[in-house]
């Protein structure tokens, strides 16, 4: 049956007023001159139910938020949703009764609050899928929503002479489709997981070959050598290792041997170095000794010399007065002296101890004994540094000796054998490398078995998984007597609203889900004008709908929203006859369905049958949608109209 989806009210609010639009019975035709809001109030039943609606600027500009009591399966609640601000992202679950807010959801994916989408498709009882796709040559998946589902219910009056349900755009066809086939039951959980499995699968295969391809390709490119030549020579490297390996012990091992032989030299050679050092040092501080020694002799010779000055210009000097100065010859006596000052040089004159000749004597008996004091201890210390530095002599020369006697046996016993040591790593280290190198092509071919093994076994999974969907999509298959069940309710709507008079069949592709009038597509039916091509739209909408309400197995929603049935539609007979054929049909469904159907039409004129069946929302330049805010009138959007 189909699923429960109705309109009740919509409530425009702006910062001023605040307007409510009823739907009142089973058809609801929204009626007005262009530009006072028609387009508008469906775009707004449209926007609360999380959809990506169109708003004019006078929308945008002045209403606040729009609130929609709506019934959906078998839930009664009041949708809310902001326009144009912060919060126009969320969408309020009202209490209808109190309008207390119950919960609150998002519209994307991009916040942490629950998405409006999942509440109303689980309140449709409507299955929430996701179906297989690629990107960029990669598979990938999406997500089936509400507002997918939406657009079988709102026929928008941009494209409603164009296109069959957004069939002409690629993005979201596929989920057209799959739509289509989860209404009619043609498809299930268990197909579609198995199809989003199918299109993993093959992206895997995909990378898998390519990358078997790339190490294969490698393999080629590096080495002509088969995998059985390559474990062949691995295993003449690993046996060649082996043996340079034994090699190298064995000289070690000699070597070793060769140490030991020479153990007690080198042990003597350690203790004659010591030796030799300590002899330096000895030698080192007896000459930094007699140094200090030789200093002391040289300051008490010094002190001698000046003394022996110091008593001769005494002697000769002391008995002279002098009056001028002996070296300039100019007269002393002008000048002012302090007394017990020389007239010379203005020093003080020396005590009398100082220039006493006993006492003169007596102090170079003193520098004389001390200087010959001095001397002796000079000529002690001098004879330790001889002994110092002759046994520091003959150290370093024990020591040169034995470093000499433990070289040649080196030369003749170690050195060969540190040469045939180092030949035979550097050949182990060869034999490594050239076993790393071949180690790392069989890895490749590895790899490539591995690889190999993986895609076998990706393949033998997609068989399984083809297998199932095959079997799967065979039980199904008996359902697409559905299709052609509605192709023929189509065909009967198609004779019943003669959107031309040429027109002798109409039926549903049974691949596409698309409308075929004698025997053409809908893209071909262009050509015959835009007003035959919006009937023929309508047409497939209706007949699906009173196909949903009539078949208890299949989920098509309950509520239609077409905006400009008649559009591109001229004011001849022919046109208006196609009109009023159009009306009697929503009419005569309306009637026959009554609460299980609802119909929201947006037209120009009001409905050409009136009738119990047809509910009205009058819009005009004076009363337009959005309340409170003056209309500028027909001459401004006219003008608007041409502009655009």
């Amino acid at each position: 049956m189909a699923v429960h989806l109705r309109f009740r009210s919509l409530t425009v609010t702006t910062a001023d007023a605040e307007k409510t639009y009823r739907f009142e019975g089973p058809a609801t035709v929204v009626s007005g001159p262009s530009g006072t809001g028609k387009s508008s109030l469906l775009m707004l039943l449209k926007h609360v139910v999380g959809g990506k609606a169109v708003l004019t600027p006078a929308v945008r500009d002045h209403v606040l938020s729009a609130r929609a009591e709506v019934f959906i399966g078998e839930e009664h609640v009041v949708l809310k949703r902001t326009v144009n601000d912060e919060r126009s992202g969320q969408v309020e679950v009202l209490d209808p009764g109190t309008l207390v807010t119950r919960n609150t959801f998002a519209v994307q994916t991009d916040t942490d609050l629950p998405l409006l989408s999942d509440f109303l498709l689980e309140a449709l009882d409507f299955p929430r899928e996701t179906i297989p796709a690629s990107r960029d040559g990669k598979a990938t998946t999406r997500d089936l929503t509400f507002t997918d589902l939406f657009a079988y219910v709102y026929r928008e009056a941009r494209n409603i002479d164009r296109e069959v349900v957004g069939h002409l755009d690629t993005w979201f066809n596929p989920k057209r489709t799959a739509l289509f086939k989860l209404m009619f039951a043609l498809t299930d959980s268990t197909v579609l997981e198995l199809s989003r499995q199918l299109g993993e699968l093959k992206e895997e295969l995909r990378k898998k070959t390519a990358e078997h391809e790339s190490v294969r390709n490698f393999l080629s490119a590096t080495d002509p050598r088969t995998e059985e030549q390559l474990r062949a020579e691995l295993t003449s490297l690993r046996d060649m290792l082996q043996r340079a390996e034994a090699a190298l012990a064995s000289l070690r091992h000699e070597l070793e041997e060769s140490t030991a032989a020479d153990a007690v030299l080198r042990q003597e050679l350690r203790a004659a170095v010591d030796s030799a050092r300590e002899a330096a040092q000895e030698a080192l501080a007896a000459q930094e000794l007699v140094e200090a020694r030789a200093a002391v002799v040289a300051q008490v010779e010094l002190d001698l010399s000046r003394l022996d000055r110091a008593a001769t210009a005494i002697e000769k000097l002391s008995p002279f007065d002098f009056v001028v100065c002996p070296r300039c010859m100019q007269r002393l006596s002008t000048r002012p002296v302090p007394e017990d000052h020389c007239v010379v040089c203005l020093q003080h004159d020396p005590h009398d101890e100082d220039v006493d000749p006993a006492a003169i004597a007596q102090t170079r008996r003193a520098l004389e004994v001390q200087l010959q004091d001095a001397r002796g201890v000079l000529a002690a210390d001098s004879s330790v540094l001889e002994t110092a530095q002759q046994r520091a002599q003959q150290a370093d020369f024990v020591a040169h000796s034995l470093r000499r006697q433990l070289d040649a046996q080196t030369r003749d016993l170690v050195a060969p054998r540190f040469d045939a040591i180092a030949d035979a790593s550097a050949r182990a280290a060869s034999l490594k490398a050239a076993i790393d190198a071949v180690t790392q092509l069989q890895n490749a071919w590895t790899r490539a078995h591995a690889i190999e093994r993986d895609v076998r076994h990706i393949k033998a999974q997609r068989t399984r998984a083809t297998a199932e969907r095959k079997a799967r999509t065979a039980e199904l298959a008996a359902r697409q007597t559905l299709v052609t069940d509605l192709g023929r309710d189509f065909n009967t709507m198609i004779s019943q609203l003669r959107p031309a008079p040429w027109i002798q069949s109409a039926t549903i592709d049974p691949a596409s889900y698309l409308p075929v009038v004698d025997d053409v597509s809908f893209e071909s039916l262009q050509a015959d004008g835009g007003g035959i091509v919006t009937c023929i739209n309508v047409a497939y909408s209706l007949s699906l709908l009173e196909f949903g309400i009539t078949h208890s197995d299949v989920r098509v929603p309950s509520l239609l929203i077409i905006d400009s049935p008649r559009k591109a539609s001229g004011s001849n007979l022919d046109d208006q006859a196609r009109g009023h054929r159009t009306y009697q049909r929503f009419q005569a469904l309306a009637e026959a369905h009554a609460s299980r159907v609802q119909l929201i039409i947006a037209d120009n004129d009001s409905a050409p049958i009136p009738g119990p069946a047809f509910g009205r929302i009058e819009l005009g330049y004076d009363n337009p949608l959005v309340p409170g805010v003056a209309h500028p009138g027909p001459e401004h959007t006219h003008r608007a109209e041409n502009e655009s």
